[in-house]
C-alpha cells in the first residue's frame, strides 16, 4: 500500500499493538470500526470509517454480480488479466449508464 493509504477494518481486526504498527512501520492509516465502549473510540472517525467501508461494500457487490461463478485461468497473469477485464467492463457499464441518464 502506498504512504498514506487508508485501510478500512472492521471489529474483528481491532488490535491496537498492529493498529500501531500499521501507522508507524508502513505509514498506513488504519481506519477501524470500533464499539462505543472502546478506548479509542472517535465519533467523527467511526463516521467517516464507516461512510468509506460502505463505498468499498458497494464497489464490491456489484463487482461481485458481475464475475462469473468461475474465473478459468492456467497462470497467474492469465487470472489478473480477467479479472482487470471484468473491474474494466463493469467501469465502462458505469459510464454508459451515467451519459445516458
Amino acid at each position: 500500500l502506498p504512504e498514506g493509504a487508508e485501510l478500512y477494518l472492521d471489529r474483528g481486526y481491532e488490535s491496537h499493538l498492529y493498529e500501531d504498527l500499521l501507522r508507524e512501520a508502513q505509514e498506513v492509516v488504519p481506519m477501524v470500526i470500533r464499539r462505543r465502549n472502546s478506548r479509542r473510540y472517535l465519533p467523527w472517525m467511526q463516521y467517516l470509517a464507516i461512510v468509506g467501508r460502505r463505498v468499498v461494500e458497494t464497489v464490491g457487490s456489484m463487482l461481485h454480480h458481475l464475475f462469473p461463478r468461475r474465473i478459468h485461468a492456467v497462470t497467474q497473469e492469465g487470472f489478473v488479466i480477467k479479472v482487470l477485464t471484468f473491474v474494466l467492463a463493469h467501469n465502462i457499464s458505469l459510464l454508459t449508464q451515467k451519459m445516458a441518464g
